[in-house]
């Protein structure tokens, strides 16, 4: 396996010096070396990767030096427009080193948002005209760095394909404020305000475990739409939704990462108005999970923010007493409710049973079921 503090030492002899992108979980100690070691210098955690690609230009056309993007393959979609667009041979000429986690690598178990990417992976690349090499445990620091600097000389973009278990583990946290609730405490307080007719729709990742957890621990209807993929895209997912049913309280459970990936979704929610629409976001200020790696949401002035986005009711809770007395009946909207909680999931977090296309059916069963009754 890669120590990843060797592996960045490596990069930065060969004039890598600049790190940018979106965090995953096969590569969550190379975050945590930039963090721990090297103390996030010249390593900025972007919104989403097709702006981890403008911020990478813009650093190559102020030093002359060659950055390194990293990013799960599911980002390699945010990635196409301003590769094709901008940065390849044909356009700018950028050159760069792409650091790609490989989910849903075909032959391994994995679940079933990545399959599909898994698969086109590496034609993706090879269409992209971007010559890569596959690394694993197996891989040494020497080849790395013999790849890397043969392809350097070239000016032309090349990447770093990473299996699972590549790099050694790295047992370090980031930050948690053990003194907020845990999100699993306060889905469970968001979901209880709201009636049985209520429709959910959750954001990718382990929001929507912890959903289905609560659902089954409960023994309730296990009907709620889990968007296990598209981060970012559940709240657009949402409005589409409550456009449609005009007449029903919708309710996205969101995540800070995900907001800040597409925020623009939420300036067409709020010019809407949408009394239908509530927009939960359980706030850790981080990507938890894949690794807890800290973004900048809360240096963000949400209140503002969201007021200037066109969202009628704005609500802020930091602890289960003030969310639990609250009330959110209210005459106009969209509305913004944001619960402050910890960097923190459990490790055992089941996974809904059913398939994506099960969840979608017995969702669509719901949706009928509530307009009907309507």
């Amino acid at each position: 396996m890669l120590k990843a503090k060797n592996f960045i030492n490596s990069l930065q002899s060969l004039g890598i010096d600049f790190f940018t992108g979106v965090p995953d979980s096969l590569m969550s100690e190379f975050s945590k070396s930039l963090h721990f070691d090297f103390n996030d210098k010249n390593h900025i955690i972007s919104t989403n990767e097709g702006s981890a690609l403008g911020i990478c230009m813009g650093y190559s056309l102020g030093t002359g030096k060659t950055p390194l993007i990293y990013m799960q393959n599911s980002g390699l979609g945010n990635f196409i427009n301003p590769y094709t667009s901008l940065l390849n041979s044909e356009v700018y000429n950028i050159p760069f080193v792409l650091l790609v986690g490989w989910r849903g690598e075909p032959g391994f178990k994995d679940e079933p948002q990545h399959q599909f990417q898994g698969k086109i992976t590496l034609k993706l690349l090879e269409l992209l005209q971007i010559d890569y090499k596959v690394i694993d445990k197996n891989t040494t620091l020497e080849e790395v760095h013999e790849y890397l600097s043969i392809n350097i000389k070239t000016n032309n973009p090349s990447a770093l394909v990473v299996r699972k278990d590549t790099f050694e583990k790295d047992q370090r946290k980031f930050q948690n404020n053990k003194n907020l609730p845990t999100r699993k405490k306060a889905l469970e307080g968001i979901v209880k305000k709201f009636s049985t007719e209520t429709i959910f729709i959750s954001t990718t990742g382990k929001l929507s475990r912890e959903l289905y957890q609560f659902r089954v621990d409960q023994d309730l209807s296990e009907d709620d739409f889990y968007t296990v993929g598209g981060m970012g895209h559940a709240s657009a997912i949402s409005f589409g939704l409550a456009k449609t049913l005009s007449n029903k309280n919708i309710v996205c459970l969101d995540g800070d990462g995900s907001i800040l990936m597409h925020m623009g979704h939420q300036g067409i929610i709020g010019t809407e108005k949408m009394k239908n629409f509530f927009h939960i976001v359980f706030n850790n200020s981080a990507h938890e999970s894949v690794g807890g790696q800290p973004n900048v949401y809360n240096s963000i002035d949400r209140k503002k923010l969201f007021s200037s986005f066109g969202y009628e009711n704005i609500f802020t809770f930091n602890n289960l007493k003030d969310l639990t007395d609250s009330s959110f009946d209210t005459n106009n909207g969209p509305t913004y409710i944001e619960i402050e909680v910890q960097n923190y999931s459990e490790s055992n977090l089941p996974r809904p049973k059913n398939s994506p296309i099960e969840n979608k059916e017995n969702f669509i069963k719901k949706v009928n079921s509530e307009s009907s009754n309507s």
